[in-house]
Order: structure tokens, then sequence, then C-alpha cells
């Protein structure tokens, strides 16, 4: 069925509205149980308690001898204090023995004292002269010990529900003893890259054929923060083959992408096509961002719909504006998206041109805490300042000019972005 002018006009709703229309009537994914050895990068679906104190005793923090700190108290580099050695010790095992006066026990990194023993004397600061050493100087009461408890205490909130489990907390987690975490279970995601001009090739472009490119940039992201990529796909610009794709894999996904076809032209079906045929009556036609401002979605009985520009720029304003909060709410999180930023200072006036009421995505480059806005010639279709910025800042509606010197909020999202600078 032919679509007219008028229904593909926009009525731009605000970015958080639109996030809510889409989660409307949608619950996050189901918890499952996962071997902690498989959890990483997935999304912790309750609160972490540490069932143990880490250490679960005192340990050495240094291959030494454990020692009772009084027996060494009048040692001196002129007169060393002479400890006998308790050889038959397992130097892993030192925790079943009681010390006793003048004597010490060799323990190795990370593992338990003797009963009585305060200190630990590195084997470096001390002289073996057959079943003794000799200690030069005196031992305080906890050198070179890790307390019980010193990092961990038993019963501690470690992890809070709706937080990713990265390789550092994968490692706590492991440490602690935990064997099965409960975790979200990653959100189906499919994308559809909708235009006949769309080849999976990495083609230059032609009048002809366009490599569908963005679809790339939309899966790695999508699956760097917790979706799983379950059907790609690209589909002509055809009512019929539109809609038969999204009904085929509508049961099977908890969230459809798809790029391309949002516009006003003859050939942009996407949204109509979408509209006329599953009639939700929960949807969005555009969002007040530019770029990406034709950015539109439904949520159809549960199962959400976000539609992307296919221009680069836009394509990745509603992919940060409105795909990844939803991803968020389907992973048990808060339906935002919290990117770390930089404060950083204008490093010339810019005059903000274009929809004064909408909010302006710009991408930055950052150098030494200053901020050059990428603005001039910078039409949507370009990729190269994605690419090669190393942020962006979002302009709010009615302000027109940045001033030199301005502090601006300058957003570093991982995975697109990272710091040039080296650790050494």
């Amino acid at each position: 069925m032919a679509t007219t002018p008028l229904e593909k006009l926009y009525k731009y709703v605000e970015p958080r509205e639109a996030v809510k229309i889409l989660i409307h009537d949608t619950k996050p994914t189901i918890a499952v149980e996962v071997d902690v050895r498989e959890s990483c990068f997935h999304t912790i679906a309750e609160d972490v308690y540490s069932p143990i104190d880490r250490p679960w005793t005192n340990i050495s923090h240094f291959d030494g001898y454990a020692v009772r700190s009084i027996d060494t108290r009048k040692a001196s580099s002129t007169n060393p204090v002479k400890l006998r050695i308790i050889q038959e010790v397992d130097p892993r095992n030192a925790h079943q023995y009681t010390l006793g006066k003048g004597e010490a026990v060799y323990v190795e990194t990370g593992y338990p004292l003797p009963i009585n023993a305060d200190s630990i004397v590195p084997v470096e600061s001390t002289r073996r002269i057959g079943d003794y050493i000799l200690v030069y100087h005196p031992a305080r009461p906890g050198d070179h010990v890790i307390h019980m408890s010193g990092d961990v205490v038993k019963g501690e909130l470690i992890l809070r529900k709706g937080a990713v489990i990265t390789p550092a907390i994968q490692n706590l987690l492991i440490s602690l003893g935990i064997e099965r975490v409960l975790v979200r279970k990653p959100p189906r995601v499919s994308i559809i890259s909708i235009g006949s001009e769309l080849t999976d090739e990495p083609i230059a472009p032609t009048t002809s054929k366009i490599p569908a490119s963005s679809a790339y940039m939309v899966e790695n992201t999508v699956k760097f923060y917790g979706g799983e990529i379950n059907e790609k796909t690209i589909v002509n610009d055809d009512t019929k083959e539109i809609v038969e794709t999204i009904s085929q894999i509508l049961e099977e996904a908890d969230l459809i992408i798809t790029i391309g076809g949002v516009s006003m032209g003859p050939k942009d079906l996407t949204w109509t096509s979408i509209h006329n045929a599953f009639k939700s009556e929960h949807g969005f036609r555009g969002i007040k961002v530019q770029p990406g401002r034709a950015t539109s979605g439904f949520n159809i009985k549960g199962k959400i719909i976000v539609n992307l520009p296919g221009l680069p720029q836009s394509t990745f304003t509603g992919l940060v504006t409105i795909v990844l909060p939803v991803l968020n709410y389907l992973l048990g999180r808060r339906a935002e998206i919290n990117a770390p930023f930089i404060n950083a200072r204008s490093k010339q006036r810019y005059i903000i041109k274009g929809y004064p009421s909408f909010y302006r995505l710009r991408f930055a480059v950052i150098e030494n805490g200053a901020a050059s806005l990428i603005v001039e010639n910078n039409s949507s279709y370009f990729i190269k300042p994605i690419a090669l910025s190393n942020g962006f800042t979002i302009i709010p509606p009615n302000k027109t000019v940045v001033e030199k010197g301005e502090e601006l909020k300058v957003y570093i999202l991982p995975p697109f972005y990272n710091p040039t600078s080296t650790i050494f």
C-alpha cells in the first residue's frame, strides 16, 4: 500500500520520552545462573555479599620468617638476634604450628602465620647460619603481615544488582570461592539494514551499491553493552519484505534495530511499513536530537523496535541516546546511558547552527584539557568525525554559541573512544 508524505511527518519527542514509550509493558530479561568462570561481561541480577573474610586469617606479605616481634626487640646491626628455625613446618600450613619463644618459621607469600607470630622478617633481611637466622633490626607487630579480612569482610556487599561483571570483578568473585552467579540473560537483538542499494561487501560506494557498514558499528556496540546478536540481515526498500522480515524475527527477539529508510523520500518505507502493519499504539516518530532526529520506534506487544537513520552520524546518535538506554533497561538497569566524561575548555568560539530547539550532538577532539569541536562542513553523512574524534558533547536546546574557553562536558563513550596517552 502506498504511503503519503503526511504519514511520514515527524512528531519529535524528547529522547527520554522516546525510551519510556519503547519500554512500555516490557520486562527485563530473565535471570539465569551461570558458572562464575563464564560470567565475565554479564550483568549481575542480584546483590552479591562476600561469603568469607579475605584473607581468612593473617597471612604473609613476603617470603620470610614468621617471628614474635618481642623476641627481636634488642636486634641491631652490631648485635643481631639469633632465632632457631623450626624446619619441619610446612611453609604453606604454618598456622597449624604454635610458635615458641626464640623460634622462627619460614612462610611463603600469601600463606598463614603460625599461632603467636605477629610479624614477618623478609628472607633478604636475615642471615642464615645452620638451623638459625640472624635478625639485624627489631620487627614491629604487623610488619609485612596482611591481616584477616583486610581485603573483604564476610557479609560485605561486593557487587550491586545491575553491575557488569568486569574482569576485575570476576577475579574477586572467584577469589571468594563463589562458584555460580545469577545474571541477566543477554537481550536477543536483531539488526536489519534496509535499502535496496546495500551490500554486505566492503566495497567503495557507487551510485548503485553502498556497504552496510553502520550495521557493524551497531552490532559491536550492542555486543559490548551486553546484547546478543541473533540476526543480522539486509532487506530491500519493499513494504512487504520489511513487514515479513519483522514478523519472522519478532517472536525470537527482545530488541529489533532497523537502520535506514526512515526519512521522507519515496523509498523510505521502514517506519510507515511497520506502523501500518502492526498498528501499535506505542510508538514515536522522531526525536529532538540533531543529528539523528529521524530516529523512531515502536513497542509491539512488549517487543521493542528502534528505527535508526541510515546516515552514520545519525545512526550513532540514535544508538547512543535510544538503543543503549533500552539495552540497559532490558539488563535490569535504569533506562539511561551513563557515559564517562571529562570537562574540557573550548579552544575557540563556535556558532551552533540549525535546530536551536533540539539537543545537538557534536564530535570533539580533546587535547591537553582543551576541546576542539568538529562543526564546520560536518554533514551527518561524514564518518571521519566519529572515527577520528575522541569524544562528543551535547549542546542543550536554545544554545547557539559556545564561547572560547567555555567549559564543555565531553563524553568518552566506550567502545568508541579510548585515552590516547600511555601509562609509562
